[in-house]
């Protein structure tokens, strides 16, 4: 009994000691952190240009720094050691940002560093920069109290209000990439905010906004797609596919609504059928567009495959080639229903 109890001893005076020396000896007092909320990475000759941000606050501006390495990890090693900051927090960063010569070059690299990486996410919503750098996007976007950090949150609020460009996640783009041999990465642009706004001039700062999806194939940027084409995405994406026989071709078949602010012309029902023949026929035009641009790259960026093979896996599995090298030879049919309703419109009860 006695032995058990100077074990049990010599135990807890270990727990203690490894508590004082260990939990203890890491811990930060969160103003002692520089919560890092943004991050861009560049393709650079043997290896990548990281650059990274922080929200300012009521003592202090917006934080940016960037560090060449040969991997993420290494340049994010080289910001670390060279950085004023007590301590770098990078678990709460929201997005990644891509220069587009990067994602030219392709992404693989980049994810694998992502998924090694310690204190980053595989969850974490990826961007292309469209015509330009992500350290651009990072260093210059903003002032010296709002930066890239709050623009973005202001971008993702705008996404999940408005139809389109719905946030594209590592994981997300490392899964459809492996099963489809292409996936999609919102696209942003950047422009001199007093230019939104109506007051052309290159003085202004920076501002970025969701400008379409750039288009993965094999893990490389091959194209873009517009914003008015990712308003069709959301409707493809949406198991709107079915195959069409033995898989000679494909039907799309879309839903969609609209509330009206202002009846006008007098409010007749004729002019209600005008305005929703108009709203299908713009839809069924995009959604062409974007499945042209399938066929054309042999690219199933939409995830058509998957969808075709929920439908019909008798005839999906007697595919005598990848569904890809039979996109061009599928026949389409898009079927598009539209509905209005006006905006004070009430559901009864």
């Amino acid at each position: 009994m006695r032995r058990a109890f100077v074990l049990a001893l010599a135990g807890l005076q270990l727990l203690l000691l490894a508590g004082k020396g260990g939990v203890r000896g890491n811990y930060r007092e969160l103003e002692q952190l520089l919560v890092i909320q943004t991050m861009g990475v560049d393709a650079r000759a043997n290896g990548l240009t990281l650059a990274l941000a922080a929200k300012g606050d009521a003592r202090q501006g917006v934080k940016r720094m960037k560090a060449a390495g040969s991997s993420l990890t290494a340049a994010m090693e080289r910001i670390r050691l060279e950085s004023f900051e007590e301590e770098l927090f990078c678990a709460h960063i929201g997005q990644l940002l891509v220069g587009e010569k990067a994602a030219e070059a392709g992404l693989e690299d980049l994810l694998a560093d992502l998924a090694r990486a310690p204190d980053l996410r595989l969850d974490l919503p990826l961007y292309v920069i469209r015509e330009d750098t992500a350290e651009r996007a990072v260093m210059q976007v903003g002032d010296d109290s709002r930066g890239i950090c709050d623009v973005m949150d202001t971008v993702r609020q705008t996404g999940r209000r408005r139809a389109g460009c719905r946030e594209t996640a590592a994981k997300d783009i490392l899964a459809d990439s492996e099963r489809f041999g292409a996936a999609l990465i919102c696209a942003l642009r950047l422009t001199p905010a007093a230019e939104q706004e109506g007051e052309p001039g290159t003085d202004a700062p920076l501002t970025a906004a969701l400008e379409g999806y750039g288009i993965l194939r094999d893990g490389k940027l091959c194209r873009y797609l517009t914003a008015e084409q990712a308003v069709a995405v959301s409707f493809l994406k949406d198991e709107t596919a079915a195959a069409e026989g033995q898989l000679t071709g494909l039907k799309i078949d879309a839903e969609t609504s609209a509330a009206v602010v202002e009846q006008g012309a007098g409010g007749d029902e004729s002019y209600s059928d005008m305005l929703c023949a108009r709203l299908e026929e713009y839809l069924a035009r995009e959604l062409e567009s974007v499945l042209r641009v399938s066929r054309e790259l042999k690219a199933d960026f939409l995830g058509l495959s998957a969808q075709v093979e929920r439908a019909d896996p008798v005839a999906y599995q007697a595919l005598s080639r990848d569904f890809s090298e039979l996109l061009p030879e599928l026949e389409l049919e898009i079927t598009v229903r539209a509905r209005l309703r006006h905006v004070n419109d009430r559901k009864e009860g």
